[in-house]
């Protein structure tokens, strides 16, 4: 996902260079406490002002970071991006069998989702604020998301391990039941547990490809 990699660099930083490490953990406290406020208050009611009192910063501090809010919905997503990296994709290299590759991908991404639900909801109702060129950003995670799952079932496919199934369809259904999760888990809240929803999910998934 270099193309995010390379908008997130192209993110404004006033810190000198060799200070990666500071840039990443403060954007990191900066989101956390965006998110936050961005789940009370809404993405536009929410101003840089605001960020910086639940931060306890200068309001000038939160520029040496960003040169816009908007900013801060990419470096949310480059977090969860960076768990897709470190956790999910190299699922598709693994020498274990489609079967267990699809369900162990299934619940490593679902598992991310959760982690991230917060910043899933705000991104969810915010991105249309975002110009087409940011937005085709967030369009293409989900897309290569997606393509990973749809390579893990056309292999099994090949193998003759799951029937002939519209692989990319099977993918697009596992990607938007996630995502379900990470915005409607509180409608399962007394009925089922992530553990749960994740094995109920798998198996709907394993009966569509028969």
């Amino acid at each position: 996902m270099d193309y995010l990699a390379e908008r997130v660099a192209g993110i404004r930083s006033s810190i000198s260079e060799g200070r990666g490490d500071l840039v990443r953990d403060n954007r990191q406290k900066m989101v956390n406490a965006a998110t936050r406020l961005f789940l009370k208050k809404g993405f536009h009611k929410t101003s840089t002002r605001d960020i910086s009192v639940e931060l306890g910063v200068s309001h000038g501090n939160i520029y040496q970071y960003i040169s816009r809010k908007e900013d801060i919905l990419l470096l949310m997503l480059e977090l969860a991006v960076d768990d897709y990296n470190e956790a999910l994709f190299g699922i598709r290299d693994e020498d274990i069998p489609p079967h267990d590759k699809l369900l162990r991908a299934i619940d490593t991404y679902y598992r991310i989702l959760d982690r991230h639900r917060d910043k899933t909801s705000v991104l969810y109702v915010s991105t249309a604020t975002l110009n087409a060129a940011d937005r085709a950003v967030f369009d293409l995670v989900e897309l290569d998301v997606t393509r990973f799952f749809e390579a893990i079932v056309a292999e099994g496919v090949g193998a003759g391990v799951f029937a002939a199934a519209d692989a990319f369809l099977v993918a697009f259904d596992v990607v938007s039941l996630g995502h379900m999760w990470a915005l409607k888990h509180h409608r399962f809240r007394g009925r089922l547990s992530l553990d749960d929803y994740i094995a109920a999910q798998s198996s709907h998934v394993l009966r569509m490809l028969g």
